[in-house]
């Protein structure tokens, strides 16, 4: 199975080869960094979580008059509404894009652009949908579970898909980058 696998694996083209060796390296990377450094310190997730935090109850703020928060939750009229985890915070997925940018041939200062754009992106839609979450649990209860699980997971993923097509569209032109 192993010598299979080696020999599907030399048939690849170069490019791909080359995208998989990034995606795998960058991956275990991540895995590493993340569980056995980042994670048992909370960094970044907490900072993150905060800033979705502080932007969604920002947001709310222009159609509640009365929107805090207090600790991970988010209050509207002192009723609380929405609870933003470690896991919501986008954190996952600004990984994801990044890492499908490092893993293409690219000058680095297009990967610099796309991926501070991209983040930035993401996140404003992340604030976004948390707002929209919100709002959706004070008014539509029944619509909320399926927003959160479903459509606007949706969006997002297909913003970051979207981006992604941007980004690899002229691929052609920087072969010659490879190492």
């Amino acid at each position: 199975m192993i010598y299979r696998v080696k020999r599907i694996y030399k048939e690849l083209p170069l490019a791909v080869r080359n995208f998989l060796i990034r995606a795998l390296l960058l991956f275990a990377g991540w895995l590493l960094i993340y569980n056995l450094v980042l994670k048992p310190i909370n960094v970044p997730d907490r900072q993150l979580t905060q800033f979705v935090e502080w932007g969604t109850v920002k947001t709310l703020s222009f159609f509640y008059p009365n929107v805090s928060s207090e600790g991970q939750d988010v209050l509207i009229n002192n009723q609380g509404v929405l609870g933003i985890a470690n896991q919501c915070n986008g954190l996952e997925l600004i990984v994801l894009y990044i890492g499908f940018l490092f893993c293409l041939p690219t000058r680095p200062l297009r990967m610099l652009l796309y991926g501070v754009v991209g983040t930035i992106i993401i996140c404003i839609l992340n604030i976004g949908r948390c707002a929209a979450l919100a709002m959706l649990y004070m008014s539509h209860n029944y619509y909320a579970d399926f927003a959160h699980h479903y459509a606007f997971k949706l969006v997002v993923y297909a913003a970051v898909f979207f981006g992604w097509i941007i980004y690899s569209k002229n691929i052609g032109r920087n072969a010659q980058l490879q190492a």
